[in-house]
């Protein structure tokens, strides 16, 4: 970073970046930069991906990659720095990390030092991380140790995942400057968890670039096409999806369903397309660049997206996809999941089908297949529905006051 470049800077503190599922993070970083803000992105691991969005290069904030432990003798370097500049706030969190016993929250807390020895560096004020899980666990470390204060938003596998400890996220809370959450549904749950703390939880949605997600205006005369754009992950549903779609092969209908994606279940879906006989009208795409899912919104007919609870509690928040499917003018099929209420209302933009139901989302595809007047309604609707509260201008504006309250 040159000596030019802004001193009151934002610290990201992020699992991995960049990552091409989430564009969320990409589009956030870019705005906040648009707005003014001054960033430096810290990623506690490397990108194993060689896909990444095209809008990659138009970020400004520069990246460090925090040691991993094939670097441990460079982290322990850090450690000892960290305890000389910082005295007591370094005892204070060692001690913290003791009292816990836990080995992982040591590593987090090396990882931490080597954050905090470079905030003078890049002029750093406050950490912000996404995901209330291991980059949290840094900031707040970093935060210990510093004196900087910190913040992060929360999803929904960070939350949601019955394995996940509900006591150190309200620890995380309790210690936040401020907390942001992607829906009103996850609002609420995390304030019934925290209760008297739950005043600096603020509900931000996700925003995306609106001028690129909208409808093109060309009619489209292809074979009636299903687009569902996630994660090959059990809380998508696409298991779900598989089967409505062997319902709808079986009755002789003549669709496509876009599979873009990818994730540790590809392969078994695939296997399950397979074993069905689906694999002339079901297709697995891959992972899509941010472009790439823009065109493919244009060339569906309808976004389907079967969200369930996974066995291990996980399940969605608030899907970007749902946001740009109908920003893009795509009528929406999904479930009654968490935030998908916020965006969904069904027979006005979408149809609402019960969990775990191949039949039921067989029968809501079929029908908005053969009824084009349902079709057109949907479609007109959809684009309105989002377009109010998705603007990322706005929401990264709200984003850019709370931090900037945090700076004064």
């Amino acid at each position: 970073m040159s000596s030019e470049e802004p001193k009151n800077n934002i610290a990201y503190v992020l699992k991995k970046f960049p990552v091409l599922s989430e564009t969320f993070i990409l589009n956030e970083l870019l705005e906040l930069e648009a707005q003014g803000l001054g960033l430096h992105i810290f990623s506690l691991e490397r990108p194993n991906d060689p896909r990444f969005h095209e809008d990659l290069p138009k970020l400004k904030a520069n990246i460090s990659y925090v040691p991993d432990f094939s670097n441990i003798n460079i982290l322990w370097r850090h450690n000892t720095r960290a305890a000389q500049s910082y005295g007591d706030n370094y005892k204070k969190a060692f001690r913290y990390v003791l009292k816990h016993g836990k080995p992982s929250l040591l590593w987090r807390f090396l990882q931490s030092c080597y954050i905090a020895n470079q905030i003078r560096r890049f002029g750093i004020c406050h950490f912000h991380s996404h995901f209330a899980t291991r980059p949290t666990t840094v900031a707040s470390l970093a935060s210990m140790i510093t004196g900087k204060p910190y913040s992060f938003t929360t999803h929904a596998m960070d939350i949601f995942k019955t394995r996940l400890s509900a006591k150190s996220l309200q620890k995380k809370i309790k210690r936040a400057r401020f907390v942001v959450t992607i829906s009103d549904y996850n609002k609420q749950h995390l304030s019934r968890l925290v209760d008297g703390d739950s005043e600096k939880i603020t509900r931000i949605y996700n925003g995306i670039d609106l001028e690129r997600f909208k409808p093109n205006g060309e009619a489209k005369r292809s074979t009636f096409t299903f687009l569902c754009v996630a994660r090959f992950v059990e809380k998508k549903g696409h298991k779900v999806l598989i089967e409505a779609c062997e319902i709808l092969h079986k009755k002789g209908l003549k669709f496509r369903c876009w599979l873009v994606g990818k994730g540790r279940l590809r392969s078994p879906i695939r296997d399950l397309i397979k074993e069905k006989k689906l694999e002339s009208c079901v297709k697995l795409l891959g992972p899509h660049s941010h472009k790439e899912v823009m065109d493919r919104c244009r060339q569906a007919h309808t976004y389907v997206l079967p969200c369930i609870i996974g066995s291990d509690g996980n399940r969605d928040g608030l899907p970007v996809s749902l946001v740009e499917a109908l920003a893009s003018g795509l009528p929406v099929i999904t479930t009654p999941m968490t935030g998908n209420l916020e965006v969904v209302s069904s027979n006005h933009n979408g149809l609402l089908v019960p969990f775990n139901d191949a039949s039921t989302l067989a029968a809501s595809m079929e029908k908005v297949m053969q009824d084009s007047d349902l079709r057109e309604k949907l479609s007109k609707n959809a684009r309105a529905s989002v377009v109010s509260r998705f603007n990322h201008h706005k929401t990264a504006k709200a984003l850019k006051m709370l931090l900037q309250e945090s700076l004064t």
